[in-house]
């Protein structure tokens, strides 16, 4: 049974993780709001996952569990809340209850905190002139077979889009 309410505080909680993560050049109190919002964010999903699992299309919509998986990948003072969240959210897209998409998201987020090569190529840094550069994928040989599998385009295709959202302006670091 869909749960509006639930839906709305993950909706709400995923619209604060963004606002205070546009703060350009963070003073000290940005960054204490950032800290507290991360804070609740976490202790909220800790305790979603402890009652319902992965809050799935079933319980909060297609918007509610995208909403999760942000706030599961931006969880990064919380390294076992998103391992966590990572096997929960492989049952709900088992179960046909929430995007694959999301695995990759999460698992790159876990990959470039534990210091190893991404798998799903969806992470990127930005080099000295601002460039994207895409962090350093396993197996990239493959990258676009596991990209597909998990409902992702190929990784030119998304790079064309984000050349294209950026007015053509030369925003990749050329990959050797």
């Amino acid at each position: 049974m869909r749960n509006g309410t639930l839906a709305a505080r993950l909706r709400h909680c995923a619209e604060l993780d963004q606002e205070v993560a546009k703060v350009p050049n963070k003073a000290a109190a940005d960054v204490d709001r950032w800290m507290r919002v991360a804070a609740e964010n976490q202790r909220l999903l800790w305790d979603v996952l402890g009652v319902h699992g992965w809050p799935g299309h079933s319980l909060v919509g297609t918007q509610g569990s995208a909403d999760a998986a942000l706030i599961a990948q931006h969880a990064t003072e919380d390294r076992k809340l998103q391992r966590f969240a990572l096997a929960r959210l492989i049952e709900a897209v088992d179960a046909g209850d929430a995007l694959p998409a999301h695995i990759a998201y999460l698992t790159d987020r876990i990959h470039l905190h534990a210091g190893v090569p991404i798998r799903y190529g969806t992470q990127y840094d930005r080099n000295e002139r601002g460039q994207y550069r895409l962090l350093p994928v396993e197996e990239p040989g493959t990258l676009d077979e596991r990209r597909l599998a998990l409902g992702l385009e190929p990784l030119h295709v998304f790079e064309g889009r984000l050349g294209e959202l950026h007015a053509g302006q030369d925003i990749l670091e050329e990959r050797a």
